[in-house]
């Protein structure tokens, strides 16, 4: 779709899955011209699309699916980018829908901005002028440090889409932090496949990077935070636990995967621990951070968890200081060991035993919500509601406070007077100023 350069093209953006491919999706648009290219509202309001695929389950795949037959019905003419995991998984069933006009593999965002240029015209590079995240109606910004994974759990088709661990260059990200904090982000999520196997080439692991970023968020004194994405059980060096203890600017929430409780389960995973490290390492994290919020995944129903390894996850989870949990359920991916395991579990097993764990799970949310309750709390201000903010404290638990002017993006000090739901309610004390 060749067309003038003074023509604005919109583009509608759907990424799915992790959050390293929400940031490979804005890295992408960010290497587009924020004047010619803008964000479309609407399927009808776009003259090209991107889908930035998932594959980790089949609901992944059949949502990449649903989705480009619904663009193919209601838009036949709108030309299609498909990037991400699931080109590599089910390239050629990506190839049979006449409305996908590029195929881009995942981690390249270059190719996937030369294909949306193509197809909408020649425009000039972006030149920085505006926060991709904002472009995509973001609040948070997410910045990709690492990528691939080397671990090769048996369940786990990401090593095989992303391939190894590679690790983004000190300075590489230094800057990309420093340039979504004077584009006014307020938060920043460092982001990667396997972010606690972060390290350069020189040397420099994850504590290396927080020290080093430690200049650009204490410079802008409280007004700024930094969130870590998930970080494996094994890989909280004393180092590290040191390094996030002196950043003021970390935010105290560490996503820790567990996926089972059990012991032989864990090991025909191939996971490196056993549940009682496991729980070793999250009663650490708890003592040194008495008010974080510690979450984790688990997996139900992995080929062979029997009744009994099933319980000893729900007991572990339950006995644990932990504030919230992701369930899923085992889906076969194609090229991993665990696709071709014998003694599948039952769907309708899977969903029982899911239950149970989501129960546990909201129990541990409430309690640990309500222990926010007649406490301050740095809340970044996100959602606009009729007469009302909704937003995230640095712990992560949901707060809203009443006030009737603009205040998105903006960190306010706020006390939690009372519990909606599991949601903190308070009153606004101060904003924090940069």
């Amino acid at each position: 779709m060749a067309g003038s350069t003074n023509k604005k093209i919109r583009v509608l953006v759907r990424s799915l899955g992790c959050r390293v491919n929400l940031a490979d999706a804005a890295d992408a648009l960010d290497r587009l011209s924020s004047e010619r290219y803008r964000p479309a509202e609407d399927l009808a309001g776009a003259d090209v699309a991107l889908l930035n695929t998932c594959t980790v389950t089949h609901k992944a795949d059949r949502d990449v699916r649903k989705i480009l037959g619904a663009w193919m019905r209601d838009r036949p003419d709108l030309p299609v980018v498909v990037a991400g995991c699931a080109v590599i998984t089910m390239g050629e069933t990506l190839r049979d829908y006449r409305n996908v006009s590029r195929l881009v593999p995942p981690g390249d965002p270059q190719s996937v901005a030369d294909a949306l240029a193509e197809l909408g015209g020649p425009a000039p590079p972006s030149g920085g002028q505006a926060s991709p995240f904002r472009r995509l109606k973001r609040r948070r910004a997410i910045v990709k440090v690492q990528d691939g994974c080397n671990a090769r759990c048996a369940y786990c088709v990401i090593p095989i889409v992303r391939g190894p661990e590679r690790s983004w260059p000190v300075e590489e990200v230094v800057a990309k932090v420093d340039r979504l904090l004077r584009l006014g982000h307020r938060e920043v999520v460092l982001s990667g496949i396997h972010l606690g196997r972060y390290r350069t080439e020189n040397g420099t692991d994850l504590a290396g990077l927080l020290n080093t970023l430690s200049p650009v968020f204490e410079r802008r004194g409280p007004a700024c935070r930094l969130r870590l994405s998930s970080i494996e059980p094994m890989e909280f060096s004393e180092e590290l636990l040191e390094a996030i203890s002196a950043a003021r600017f970390v935010c105290r929430h560490f996503h820790v995967p567990l996926q089972s409780g059990d012991d032989e389960v864990l090991k025909r995973m191939g996971r490196p621990y056993r549940a009682d490290q496991y729980a070793e390492v999250v009663h650490s994290l708890r003592k040194r951070f008495e008010d974080a919020a510690l979450g984790t995944d688990v997996l139900v129903g992995f080929p062979g968890e029997s009744e009994t390894a099933a319980g000893n996850t729900l007991r572990l989870i339950d006995s644990l200081p932990l504030s919230y949990l992701h369930v899923f359920t085992f889906s076969a991916r194609p090229g991993t060991r665990a696709a071709g395991m014998q003694a599948q579990v039952a769907h309708e097993i899977m969903r029982r035993r899911s239950a149970a764990l989501r129960d546990v799970g909201r129990r541990h949310w409430h309690d640990f919500t309500q222990r926010g309750l007649g406490r301050p709390h740095q809340v970044l201000a996100e959602k606009k509601e009729p007469n009302s903010w909704l937003g995230r404290t640095r712990e992560y638990r949901r707060f809203r406070f009443e006030y009737q002017g603009d205040m998105c993006e903006e960190l306010v000090e706020a006390r939690a007077e009372y519990l909606d739901g599991d949601t903190l309610v308070g009153v606004v004390s101060s904003q924090v100023k940069p």
